[in-house]
């Protein structure tokens, strides 16, 4: 006898011990080993099925956290999808800077996963659905709204090598004041 289908498919358990070695080889990557001695690929496919299992785990306890927890997993949780969307890029320096990327989030996204804090009834999904699939223009701190042009980017920054985010190609005041100051230059 056969069992039974079903409509949906369970979600796999989260096996915390795996995604804990994981996440700390990823984290260890510039450390003990060198990158080229890492199995890069075997690496970031590992740390990116973690996070894509933790993801909507998460997402589904953000809604029933509160105070600064619940802030902390909504800014983590658009900040995994934004990884997800990245590319590793071909170079060993940037497999390791995407896997080191994913391994912090994996670890964020384990540690909200096991200790969200106080929990109450679910309350704003919409706010969480709507911060997740929302682009800020860097340049200009406005939306980017379905339809507009935009462009992803990498910002210098003191805290960090850089930070990806997202541009507007067209119609940014801020962006095309630069441009101007640019060709002024010139």
């Amino acid at each position: 006898m056969t069992a039974p289908k079903t409509s949906r498919a369970e979600p796999a358990p989260v096996d915390a011990q795996t995604i804990r070695e994981t996440y700390t080889v990823g984290l260890e990557v510039w450390g003990t080993c060198p990158p080229e001695l890492v199995k890069m690929k075997i690496l970031l496919g590992r740390l990116r099925g973690h996070v894509q299992l933790l993801v909507p785990e998460v997402t589904a306890i953000a809604a029933r956290m509160r105070g600064e927890i619940r802030r902390t997993a909504i800014y983590v949780i658009v900040r995994a999808h934004h990884l997800l969307e990245e590319s590793a890029g071909k170079s060993p320096a940037t497999q390791a800077c995407h896997a080191q990327d994913l391994a912090v989030i994996s670890r964020a996204l384990l540690t909200l996963f096991e200790n969200p804090g106080p929990l109450g009834p679910p309350t704003g999904q919409d706010e969480i659905e709507e911060a997740v699939g929302r682009r800020v223009c860097g340049a200009c701190s406005q939306p980017i709204v379905d339809g507009e042009s935009f462009e992803r980017a990498l910002y210098t920054s003191d805290s960090s090598g850089g930070i990806h985010g997202y541009l507007h190609t067209d119609t940014c005041a801020a962006l095309a004041e630069e441009r101007r100051a640019q060709l002024r230059a010139i």
